[in-house]
């Protein structure tokens, strides 16, 4: 599988990618470009959260158990004491590094149920019904945080698999088909639990309607705009190609 090095990259590569194309659709706000950039490297990182001997993921809860503790105690704000709050952060970002973690340590296997179409899915449900429900943001935004979150959730899936086939020597390593699975057959009922999850995140989850209505396809690839911009480019490097040769042809005869 890839290493943390090239999840990390990757995730960057595509969340990046992929805010800006929202962003240019006018599906992002200008504000909201950079903390759903960092969802989505969040969600590059997420597949390996079964993997319990590893630094990147102890690091992984950290970040997870300080991001959900401010998502519980900011709405908190004026209800209780800045000393309440302070105690509630605290246990909550307690309770996810090293409660939530002992509980995935013992109860999941790396490249098990959360290297699969499920762990996607329920993943990016989580996002949209958390962005939505606890976050107060409305439908549209909460349904494109769970997008760019499932994205690079995705992007992690495929760079495992990637690295499970030799190019070079034409192999295929014996984890290929581990990691892009639909769901995890060594764990039936673990993968029951989460269809059971996944159906029950996609019925809280808000009416994904307004987004589908917004999404224009030729609008968010710019198919026209970028075949303008590449033949203007195309057309600018033949005339610098041909400016300096014609330098180069005038200096050789002045030779």
């Amino acid at each position: 599988m890839a290493n943390f090095q090239t999840h990390l990259n990757g995730g960057i590569v595509v969340s990046a990618a992929t805010t800006l194309s929202l962003h240019m659709a006018g599906l992002i706000e200008s504000g909201h470009t950079f903390p759903l950039f960092a969802l989505g490297v969040i969600g590059s990182l997420l597949p390996d959260i079964d993997s319990d001997t590893s630094k990147p993921v102890n690091a992984l809860f950290s970040v997870l158990g300080a991001g959900l503790a401010f998502a519980m105690t900011l709405p908190l704000k004026g209800q209780f004491l800045p000393l309440e709050l302070a105690g509630i952060w605290v246990g909550v970002y307690l309770c996810v590094r090293y409660g939530f973690f002992e509980i995935f340590a013992r109860f999941t296997v790396h490249r098990g149920l959360w290297h699969s179409w499920l762990g996607i899915a329920g993943t990016a449900l989580a996002t949209t019904n958390l962005a939505y429900w606890m976050w107060g943001q409305s439908p549209d935004p909460a349904w494109v945080a769970g997008l760019i979150v499932g994205i690079g959730y995705l992007t992690h899936l495929l760079l495992d698999e990637l690295s499970s086939v030799d190019l070079f020597n034409a192999k295929v390593k014996r984890s290929f088909g581990t990691a892009l699975k639909p769901l995890s057959l060594s764990s039936p009922w673990s993968s029951l639990a989460m269809l059971c999850v996944v159906a029950g995140l996609a019925w809280m989850a808000p009416s994904p309607q307004g987004l589908i209505a917004r999404v224009d396809a030729d609008q968010l690839f710019q198919v026209d705009a970028l075949s303008a911009r590449v033949e203007s480019s195309v057309h600018w490097a033949v005339a610098q190609m041909t400016d300096w040769w014609s330098q180069l042809s005038r200096l050789l005869d002045l030779g």
